[in-house]
């Protein structure tokens, strides 16, 4: 997998390519940002750069026998160090939300030898900020002092977690959200539909990895029923469908449910914000109802539009304390 392939981050990419194609990789990595941008499949690339039989310009060929291996999880020098509930090598009936301390020792004492078949060991710790305390700490002198022939990559979305002392031993590397074009190019080479890649790049908010897990029939009958009562907010405001609307959302989905169909109505109302706007030709997520969209948007206000887009992200800010989910609908259904 060469640099080349990945979508997005260029800055880091070009960083990296000339960091390997000069001999500079020398201090431990720690990859941030939103999860689905990349950082992983960057970490592996790195693998490969540093260990290609082809290196081109500080490029791994993505061909050769160990990047191969390494895409595959097959190098002996490139491990991927994983909570025990994520890691399927580990056969424990009751396996741990946590990256131990026991994974860490023996990731450290590996990291003392020589690579194997390589010129460089590479140790991905992925979900970092899952680390215990003491598995933390236990990684600092191998993180400050890597051997010249390891390199240890730390991945995660909240660099914050992670004590100070292991933050400041790394070189963190921040991964930007993808826009929804590079996006949308990038699953065109596997979706043969345009306008299914197009729509899952928008609802994808940044993230590759999330804009190939939608379920895009899920998310369709949820617009579908959402659409209905904004609907009926712009054209009859029947008070009776409002609350049924209301109650079917707060109280009969389950609280993973209830968050989707609050995302989905989010994007709806982003729709409605453009069109009002006068942005919305080329730049609708839910292109194919556009028609009922517009119509939507023409009998709502702006300040409606806003009062609604307001009400739901209160909601998600008031899922923490537990608020009754049916009368929050309510009240933002019928006062809008």
């Amino acid at each position: 997998m060469p640099f080349s392939s990945l979508i997005g981050n260029d800055r880091i990419k070009t960083l990296l390519k000339r960091a390997v194609n000069e001999g500079r990789i020398g201090q431990s990595l720690l990859l941030a940002g939103p999860r689905g941008v990349g950082k992983y499949r960057f970490a592996v690339a790195l693998a490969q750069a540093l260990n290609c039989d082809n290196l081109s310009d500080g490029d791994a060929c993505g061909a050769c026998v160990p990047c191969r291996k390494i895409e595959r999880n097959e190098h002996a020098d490139v491990r991927t160090i994983l909570r025990e509930s994520q890691d399927p090598a580990i056969k424990k009936e009751s396996r741990s939300q946590f990256i131990k301390i026991e994974q860490t020792r023996a990731m450290s004492e590996q990291a003392q030898f020589r690579p194997y078949e390589g010129r460089r060991r590479v140790f991905i710790i992925d979900d970092a900020e899952w680390l215990r305390r003491e598995a933390a700490n236990s990684l600092l002198k191998t993180l400050e002092e890597p051997p010249d022939t390891s390199l240890i990559v730390l991945i995660t979305p909240k660099p914050f977690v992670l004590l100070d002392t292991i933050r400041s031993r790394c070189l963190m590397l921040s991964f930007a959200p993808l826009n929804a074009f590079d996006i949308e190019q990038h699953l065109q080479n596997s979706i043969k539909s345009t306008d299914e890649a197009r729509v899952r790049a928008r609802l994808a908010c940044g993230s590759i990895g999330r804009a190939i897990e939608i379920d895009l029939d899920e998310y369709r009958d949820m617009r579908s029923m959402l659409l209905e009562i904004v609907e009926t907010l712009a054209f009859s405001r029947n008070s009776a469908t409002l609350l049924s609307g209301a109650e079917y959302l707060g109280r009969r989905l389950e609280k993973d449910d209830f968050e989707k169909h609050l995302d989905t109505m989010l994007v709806l109302l982003a729709d409605l914000f453009r069109l009002k706007l006068n942005q919305g030709e080329g730049t609708l997520t839910n292109e194919d109802i556009s028609e009922r969209l517009v119509l939507v948007a023409e009998a709502l206000s702006l300040d409606q539009i806003t009062q609604l887009s307001e009400g739901i992200e209160k909601v998600f800010f008031d899922l923490q304390r537990n608020v009754n989910r049916q009368l929050a609908m309510e009240a933002i259904l019928i006062s809008a």
